[in-house]
């Protein structure tokens, strides 16, 4: 069926090249903005794909459908409907690939243009999409069907630009939503990793690229040389062989503090040393990810020379960050950010440049995470970045069995992917209660401060959205808690117990309303803390802080229990009752010295009567304590 449109609205400007290397009328369309970690093939469709009896789509007889869909897939990048985004072009070949399907289904059920695709067609198509099966045998996510959805509406809107376009609207003017199934609240979003299996992959990732980098790289740069020098020399490949393998076993790795044997066993061949190479990298990229918050693509993309310098606001510390670029929400050729960056950030570059190094002057680049083909450590093969793909199968398959990450809480093993590093940086972050984040309190605290000095100025807008968002769900649960908690310690944690009127209910309407009321009337905030809440306000911080927060040097457990914004629940018992079986198993020392004794005496005492407010139904008691920093 035809359009009554004018034709003059049926005319669209058609460009004669679609890139640099590519024309309109080209069976194969090749887009520019390849990018470290992405490959030639993601930016590219193909017109002449075949179709369910045996044609073609580039013949001639399907030269005006083949003119309508290049019409269509152009327009979402150089027109798009009014209120959508350009699309980029890796979201373009993504939508390639959809239409593509469509245009198969379409063929397959006669129809030979978009003509054919009324409001009764158009919903077959969905049943048809609703039933497609992954390569994994799953139905496709409801995402993916509105997706698919999304296509039809578009066409839809874009349908002035055709010459055959849809006679009606795919959903009669209701949402996509109503016929894909997709709900956008109830999407299962990308997750975290879980702080028990974050914390060991953090940890063990610093460790491997500290004295365990050094001794991998210090080997790769014995027998690598050695084994190019007696191949350029002419040897067999047997005698090449032969005194490289004999060095490999022969290398003994390092002992690390306060371990009685080295950190691995001795090793045979290259392939082993290879093996470890790779480990290196990915836990330089764990590092990374999960310590400043950078997207995959962006890590990808790190190029030698990435940290830069710059002093905070006073003048008084100099600060480092990671120089790169944002891809996601800037042009094809990203826009340049700087990252907050912790010691072991640091580390990890100097790891990264080491290790590159060969690899960067023989392909003549600069990018950090330049790969080899094969299994070996010398390949005169091409070189490239390392894919998103390609690194989330390793981290999986190698990186966490060999650092022993343990399972999941349900016993499952947990699926490491190249998001999560982002999601669960944004989640430390924003934590507002960082008990049991101890490991990495250093890291986290060195970016928590560089990202709140008032020379810092963030661009990466989502990631900071991602931690307001989870200081904010920190700030309401623990606001909940703190209402509704039968006993609570310190001096906010009495005056709340008194004051409370949801103290010992259940958790319902009203108290959500409050919480509500709280955050958005008065601006309550938390500041962090790993032993209790702090309801902070700047004129009654013991420990002198600012408007930014709580000041770190200060933050101690016995500044906290004087400050009249400290406020300590149930889950904060433990790290109380360790401190105190510390300090009481230092006063029975005998070799303690007096002033030692009076302060361990003092943090008893302190440790004490928190625990007294946690177990006591009855008015605490008051207190006194010395104010002293522990």
């Amino acid at each position: 069926m035809m359009s009554g449109l004018p034709d003059a609205r049926r005319a669209p400007s058609r460009p004669q090249k679609v890139s640099d290397v590519s024309l309109w009328s080209d069976p194969r369309w090749q887009f520019e903005g390849l990018r470290p970690g992405l490959r030639l093939s993601q930016l590219r469709f193909d017109w002449d794909f075949p179709l369910p009896d045996g044609s073609r789509f580039t013949e001639p007889g399907r030269h005006r459908w083949l003119e309508d869909a290049r019409t269509f897939l152009w327009s979402l990048r150089a027109d798009p409907p009014r209120g959508r985004r350009s699309l980029r072009v890796q979201t373009l070949v993504s939508a390639a690939h959809k239409l593509r399907i469509l245009i198969c289904w379409m063929a397959g059920e006669g129809l030979r243009g978009f003509g054919g695709l009324d409001r009764e067609n158009a919903q077959r198509f969905l049943a048809f999409v609703a039933n497609r099966m992954t390569v994994k045998g799953n139905t496709l996510a409801a995402s993916t069907r509105h997706a698919y959805a999304n296509l039809l509406a578009a066409l839809w809107l874009q349908r002035h630009k055709l010459a055959d376009p849809p006679p009606d609207h795919p959903f009669d003017s209701e949402r996509a939503s109503t016929f894909s199934g997709f709900n956008g609240r109830a999407v299962e979003r990308l997750p975290f990793t879980p702080d028990a299996i974050a914390i060991p992959l953090i940890s063990k990732a610093v460790r491997l690229i500290g004295t365990p980098a050094d001794d991998v790289i210090a080997l790769r740069d014995q027998a690598a040389p050695l084994y190019l020098q007696r191949r350029e020399a002419g040897f067999s490949t047997s005698s090449t062989r032969q005194p490289v393998l004999k060095l490999i076993a022969a290398f003994e790795f390092s002992r690390l503090d306060g371990e009685d044997a080295p950190w691995h066993p001795p090793i045979i061949g290259t392939k082993q040393l290879r093996f470890l190479i790779d480990r290196v990298y990915e836990a330089c990229f764990v590092v990374i990810s999960y310590l400043v918050g950078a997207r995959v693509s962006e890590i990808l993309a790190l190029e030698a020379g990435c940290i830069a310098q710059h002093h905070c606001a006073d003048g008084t510390e100099l600060l480092s960050y990671l120089r790169g670029r944002i891809f996601k929400t800037a042009a094809d050729a990203g826009q340049p950010h700087l990252w907050a960056a912790p010691q072991a950030v640091l580390r990890a570059v100097d790891v990264l440049e080491r290790l590159s190094a060969p690899l960067r002057q023989q392909a003549g680049r600069s990018e950090l995470f330049l790969s080899m083909q094969g299994h070996g450590i010398i390949d005169t093969r091409p070189l490239d970045v390392v894919t998103g793909s390609t690194l989330v199968s390793r981290l999986n398959s190698y990186f966490a069995p060999f650092v022993a990450l343990p399972d999941h809480a349900d016993g499952s093993t947990w699926h490491l992917t190249t998001h999560q590093g982002r999601k669960t940086f944004a989640r430390f972050v924003g934590k507002r209660d960082r008990t049991g984040l101890h490991a990495l309190q250093h890291h986290f605290g060195h970016v928590t401060r560089i990202m709140t000095d008032s020379a810092y100025v963030g661009t990466d807008f989502d990631l900071g959205e991602l931690v307001d968002a989870q200081t904010l769900e920190e700030t309401r649960a623990a606001l909940e808690e703190l209402l509704t908690a039968a006993q609570l310690g310190g001096k906010a944690g009495r005056m709340l117990s008194a004051r409370s009127r949801f103290r010992g209910r259940t958790r319902d309407g009203d108290l959500a309303r409050y919480v509500d009321f709280l955050i958005e009337e008065s601006g309550m905030r938390l500041g962090v803390c790993d032993w209790g809440y702090r309801v902070y306000r700047t004129e009654s911080a013991a420990c002198m802080g600012d408007e930014r927060g709580p000041n770190p040097v200060w933050r101690t457990e016995s500044v906290c229990m004087s400050c009249a914004n400290f406020a300590v629940t149930e889950r904060h018992r433990p790290v109380w009752q360790a401190r105190l079986d510390r300090n009481l198993a230092l006063l029975a020392d005998q070799r303690l010295d007096e002033a030692s004794r009076s302060l361990a005496s003092t943090r008893i005492a302190e440790c004490e009567c928190i625990l007294f407010d946690l177990s006591s139904s009855e008015v605490p008691h008051d207190q006194t304590t010395s104010g002293k920093p522990a």
